[in-house]
């Protein structure tokens, strides 16, 4: 795997080379290339592409990646986007997430396979957060988070 040509895909003019590019990166769990994935996230106008960006730094795992997933979290154009980088600070343990993936959770359903599977995973991050910071439940969490943001956390 010619990790250099797969990191040049990424500025391909062609959305299908660089979302097949961002793909190879994730499977080969390259660190190396986290700036290249974050520079995507910035500047690439393509939801797709970004939503598939934020995966890959799931897979890959680097907690270094935290504060541009919560941008993108915050402020990215696209649903899909937010939704998989709220997904994943949360699979981090960031609290930052919980209010956002609430607030997914809470969105009328689209009773469709993605939409389904979405609420499974925020669901089952909420619950995990919820565990983790030792409430009884995800209203529980949410008062939390709540109280820790109005508090200045």
């Amino acid at each position: 795997m010619d990790i250099e040509k797969i990191r040049r895909d990424l500025k391909s003019k062609k959305v299908t080379t660089r979302e097949k590019a961002i793909d190879q990166l994730a499977l080969a769990q390259d660190q190396d290339s986290l700036n290249e994935l974050i520079w995507v996230l910035e500047n690439d106008k393509v939801g797709t592409v970004r939503r598939r960006a934020v995966l890959a730094l799931a897979r890959i795992g680097d907690e270094a990646c935290m504060d541009i997933l919560y941008q993108i979290m915050m402020k990215d154009k696209d649903e899909e986007t937010r939704k998989n980088a709220a997904i994943t600070l949360g699979n981090f343990g960031d609290e930052r997430a919980i209010l956002p993936l609430f607030d997914f959770s809470q969105q009328p359903r689209k009773n469709n396979f993605t939409d389904n599977l979405d609420r499974a995973r925020i669901n089952k991050v909420l619950m995990e957060l919820a565990q983790k910071k030792m409430v009884a439940d995800v209203d529980e969490l949410i008062e939390w988070r709540k109280k820790r943001i109005q508090d200045g956390n």
